[in-house]
């Protein structure tokens, strides 16, 4: 019953978003200025090939969520958006604090197959090479824009950038000018707050923004038992610019504090040893990144970017440790000291990770028809954890890279280019593409494109050194990387089609593609039986062949209205149980907002993911808001709306449960 509520709520939306093109200038005023900008031009896009061009001109798989329709879908979290790019699935997996985000699947736990990139700076973590969404420094009322390139790009982006990229841009300070408040509650215990001033003197201009939350995480665990995985965390951005005639400077610092739950862990059934306190994650996390360009002739950009990120987490567990378990495990037997059943044990895991990067990068306008741009790199990135390296660890990697626009004639496009990298662990890799454009106007193509990628092995990979070490010194025995890992490759073969009608507002996208994806890892990083040290296993690798077709709809109307349709279906071809798991075969997302009058909106959105961990996934969200003006440039916004689960089963996770399917939420949001 309720999908079908849900179905007509979809429905319904549509309806009547196809019914006002018969009154397109129902509604004007300043509200809708920045939204009428959408049917006056093509498109423009930076992602593909690091320099303007309009979307119908590039050959690769492109997603754009824009401003209006980030402000519009009142997401709390910058990652969240992702719901609503074909093939991508977004989810806490064994806590609230582990947001995962991935896009054709293959990894439940720390997925390292894409590349995610803030205002050109790498955000996948140094040593274990995992996002670590809910504790990076980014605002989502700081975002312009998203664009996420459905396919690999090693060739502009390198290492990792093998499934997909998205790269996340903020909005400059001369966007958000003043002063700006933001609340959220929700019933189940939720909440965030956000502020931000922006400011401008001569060519320099600025923003300060800060937020803080509070998520409560899962009730319940598959045996009933009480979770204990919620958190919340502080963050802060500073933002400075100079734009003159010629050039542009930006300094981005950021600076976040999380502070997560974690479940009680068990270390043994037969030897029960096991938490006895509820342990806490603390991370801190920093960078800051500097760029300059130049526009040094007419026709020649030369930009030089550096950036450093650093992430310093620990973990707290006091324990409780049967004899049997302790004399199995640790080397008290070697050291001359002996279990005390009265001492208290506890343990600390361990992780500082940074990264270092430099680039200077070259556009060259060689003439109206060709455009090469031109970047040289160098990158280090280092860890250090006892527990899970017994030390420190580094890898460098220096790149070089070239992509070429080809204008050949009035209809076809040339997008081409490789990087050429050397990593000290790796070796030395090769990252081709090759795509072709053919336009039927200046508003529709079809393209064509194939690339190669690798994700190298990261440094947890290739020097793992996994121990426990008690707060007594006691050292347990160690599980080790031995040879360590050989990369993954990737080859990918795409051909789309897209259309945009700009007086309809109207874009359509469709996506047909093969990924070829040989020497996949799989092996997992175990803790060591115990009794001696030993290797963990190594060289699991699976060849995977990945078929598919995605689409997506993105509709505007000059009285408001908004919706965006998106639908991936997804072909895994291999008899991996832990990779079809992993995987969900057909995604789809719809969204539409609707003015009832200049003031009132009616909102909502649907997303549904099939056998996802082998469970089905769905929801609703609806809500009401309203704008109101509250003289000369100051308005608020303010809301009330309601989610609920429409599958009735645990997210992704058996232990990922909640009491209620349903919580109401409220927000609001002053500018001034």
């Amino acid at each position: 019953m309720i999908r079908w509520v849900c179905l007509v709520f979809s429905v319904s939306f549509s309806s009547v978003a196809l019914a006002e093109l018969d009154s397109l200038s129902a509604f004007s005023g300043a509200e809708l200025d920045t939204y009428d900008g959408f049917f006056d031009s093509i498109p423009m896009v930076v992602t593909p090939s690091k320099i303007a061009q309009p979307r119908v001109d590039v050959s690769s798989t492109l997603s754009v969520l824009d401003g209006e329709f980030i402000r519009r879908l009142n997401m709390q979290y910058v990652e969240d958006l992702l719901q609503f790019v074909p093939g991508f699935a977004v989810f806490p997996y064994k806590a609230s604090s582990q947001k995962i985000v991935s896009y054709h699947g293959t990894q439940l736990e720390e997925y390292r197959r894409i590349q995610v990139l803030v205002n050109g700076r790498s955000v996948y973590s140094a040593g274990k090479a995992r996002v670590e969404w809910t504790s990076l420094p980014l605002n989502i009322e700081d975002v312009a824009r998203v664009e996420v390139n459905r396919g690999p790009n090693a060739a502009s982006y390198g290492i990792n950038s093998f499934f997909a990229v998205v790269n996340i841009i903020t909005r400059s300070p001369l966007e958000t000018l003043g002063d700006s408040i933001s609340a959220y509650s929700g019933s189940r215990g939720d909440y965030r707050l956000y502020g931000q001033h922006s400011g401008l003197n001569g060519d320099w201009s600025y923003r300060a923004s800060a937020s803080t939350n509070n998520v409560h995480g899962f009730d319940t665990d598959v045996n009933g038992d009480d979770r204990h995985d919620g958190h919340g965390s502080t963050m802060g951005n500073v933002f400075i610019q100079k734009e003159t005639y010629n050039s542009f400077f930006d300094l981005d610092i950021g600076a976040s504090h999380l502070k997560a739950n974690t479940d009680p862990e068990v270390y043994s059934d037969d030897y029960p040893s096991y938490d006895i306190n509820d342990p806490v994650r603390e991370t801190d996390r920093e960078h800051i990144k500097l760029s300059y360009s130049k526009q040094v002739s007419s026709d020649h950009e030369i930009k030089v970017q550096y950036y450093y990120d650093r992430s310093d987490q620990t973990e707290n567990h006091d324990v409780t440790l049967t004899s049997t378990f302790y004399n199995y495990f640790f080397t008290a037997r070697d050291s001359g000291v002996e279990y005390d059943s009265d001492a208290d044990y506890s343990y600390v895991v361990d992780l500082v990770e940074t990264r270092q990067d430099i680039e200077v990068q070259s556009t060259w306008e060689a003439s109206k028809d060709l455009r090469v741009i031109s970047a040289l790199g160098y990158r280090l990135d280092e860890a250090e954890s006892e527990h899970y390296f017994s030390g420190e660890v580094s890898d460098e990697i220096f790149r070089i890279s070239s992509n070429i626009e080809y204008r050949m004639g009035d209809s076809w496009v040339l997008n081409t280019g490789a990087m050429l990298e050397h990593t000290q662990m790796g070796g030395t890799f090769l990252s081709p593409k090759l795509g072709l454009t053919y336009k039927l106007s200046e508003r529709e193509s079809i393209r064509f494109n194939a690339s190669k990628a690798v994700r190298t092995p990261d440094l947890s990979d290739q020097f793992f050194k996994w121990h426990y070490v008690l707060s007594s010194s006691e050292s347990s025995y160690t599980t080790y990387a031995d040879e360590g890992e050989s990369e993954e490759k990737i080859t990918s073969y795409e051909m789309g089609y897209y259309h945009y009608w700009p007086t309809q507002g109207l874009s359509l996208d469709v996506k047909l593609y093969r990924d070829d994806v040989s020497d996949m890892v799989l092996s997992r990083k175990y803790f060591s039986s115990g009794g001696s040290d030993a290797a963990l296993e190594e060289g699991v690798t699976e060849d995977v062949i990945i078929t598919g077709a995605e689409l997506e709809l993105d509709w505007r109307f000059r009285s408001g209205a908004m919706t965006r349709f998106t639908y991936a279906y997804q072909d895994t071809q291999t008899e991996n149980k832990r990779l079809l798991d992993s995987t969900s075969p057909v995604m789809t997302s719809f969204f539409a907002s609707l003015p009832l009058t200049e003031q009132w909106f009616i909102n909502g959105y649907y997303w549904y993911g099939e056998a996802l961990n082998s469970r089905d996934y769905e929801f609703l969200n609806a809500w009401v808001s309203c704008k109101l003006s509250l003289g000369g440039y100051s308005k608020a916004t303010m809301g009330l709306g309601v989610e609920t689960r429409l599958d009735g089963n645990a997210l992704v996770n058996r232990h990922n449960n909640l009491d209620e399917d349903t919580f109401y939420y409220v927000f609001s949001n002053i500018t001034f």
